[in-house]
């Protein structure tokens, strides 16, 4: 009996065993699987809109005088007197006195060369007479025809040739007196004073240094790609109406932000061999607003004509011509200079080349490659592969250079649209 009982449950455990190892075959335990979905990367992207722009040109220099010059003593004396205006930043308008010479020796020269000529003129008249007579006296006692010299025409011609010479003397007497006056040769300002009263000063000597008021210039050194942007006369060609483009100066200038207007009258026709750039030359006139003031009503302020002051270091921009069919878009969108990343309709990167009319710091303006309504990768993906999977995040057209990187930074924008 106890053998068949452990029998029995030897068989009962075998027989369990196999039901159990059969549930687990055909029932095998069940594990939570969760699905692993792929999550597409961010695109920022701008939509093309084709648009006009005025290709505006930026550069800088420095305000120079139109007409600048030496004034020179053109005799010698002592310095007699010095107007109260001719020193450094004075004004002065043209044909002033700015400096007188003595002019005691030149009004003696004057004075002597007047009376040479009084001289001459008595010697001419006399021989004018003795001449006369020769002719009567042939006349009624020579025979055939008589000789230049029986007449006294050579020495005739002799007291005429030395009268002439004697009036140009005088003039010549007269012409440097009047150089004892040194007036100025323009409307202009004093750069530099070299004299003064009491100073002995010989031909030749430099008095000072002076520029004219009326007009100055600015030297725009630009790059020659632009210069398809600016107009100005062409003076090779004389036919050719006078195109002159405006330009706005600006510079901080008395403790405020100040502006000037004027054109571009040329080019210096050069490439500066080191920069590789070309300059233009911008005028302004009445840079001291001499003219604004004679003109200005009365109750007009005094401040509100400001002088353009020669040295001034000013910024420039220079009115371009207009050019339509335009994409602009972030400098950021360009690829290797000449590609942007085109997100299509599969939502994937597609390259294209464009043709860049022109490149500034925070935008590019692209004028072949592109059509309306397109989008553009901007940002979000450093490096774009062609056929790429992307999510399109919209970013406002406005956005510059600092706003997309502040969008790296910030995935929530409020100015993105995600496009599924």
């Amino acid at each position: 009996m106890k053998i068949n009982r452990q029998l029995l449950i030897a068989l009962s455990m075998i027989v369990a065993g196999g039901l159990t190892a059969f549930a687990l075959i055909n029932s095998p335990p069940q594990t939570d699987r969760q699905a692993v979905i792929a999550k597409l990367p961010s695109a920022r992207v701008v939509k093309v809109a084709m648009e006009s722009m005025r290709m505006d040109v930026h550069s800088q220099g420095s305000v120079i005088a139109h007409t600048e010059i030496d004034l020179v003593a053109e005799v010698s004396g002592h310095v007699i007197k010095v107007a109260p205006n001719f020193v450094e930043g004075g004004f002065f308008k043209k044909r002033d006195v700015l400096i007188e010479i003595d002019p005691s020796d030149y009004k003696l020269r004057v004075t002597q060369a007047n009376a040479k000529v009084m001289e001459a003129r008595y010697q001419l008249v006399r021989e004018k007479a003795e001449s006369e007579q020769a002719r009567d006296e042939w006349e009624h006692l020579g025979q055939g025809t008589p000789s230049p010299l029986s007449l006294r025409i050579p020495q005739l011609e002799e007291k005429r040739a030395k009268l002439a010479a004697e009036v140009a003397e005088l003039e010549n007497a007269k012409l440097l007196q009047s150089r004892t006056s040194i007036r100025a040769p323009f409307d202009g300002r004093v750069r530099s004073k070299l004299a003064g009263i009491g100073q002995y000063i010989s031909s030749g000597t430099v008095l000072g240094r002076v520029y004219s008021s009326d007009l100055v210039e600015i030297r725009l050194p630009i790059n020659t790609s632009d210069l398809a942007f600016v107009e100005f006369p062409d003076l090779s060609d004389r036919n050719q109406s006078p195109k002159m483009a405006k330009v706005t100066l600006s510079a901080f200038y008395q403790g405020q932000d100040r502006i000037w207007q004027g054109h571009i009258v040329r080019s210096e026709g050069i490439i500066d061999k080191d920069t590789g750039m070309m300059a233009v030359i911008a005028q302004i006139r009445d840079p001291f607003g001499i003219e604004a003031t004679k003109s200005r009503s009365p109750t007009v302020k005094a401040t509100s004509v400001v002088g353009l002051p020669v040295g001034l270091f000013v910024e420039a921009i220079i009115e371009g011509r207009w050019v339509d069919h335009l994409a602009i878009l972030p400098a950021s969108a360009l690829i290797k200079n000449s590609q942007v990343a085109v997100v299509d309709h599969h939502n994937q990167l597609q390259f294209r080349t464009v043709k860049v009319l022109k490149r500034e710091r925070e935008q590019v303006m692209i004028s072949a490659g592109l059509n309306q309504g397109e989008n553009v990768l901007v940002a979000g993906i450093p490096y774009p592969i062609e056929g790429m999977q992307v999510q399109s995040i919209f970013i406002d057209q406005s956005s510059d250079e600092a706003a997309i990187r502040a969008i790296e930074n910030n995935p929530d924008n409020p100015n993105e649209q995600s496009v599924p």
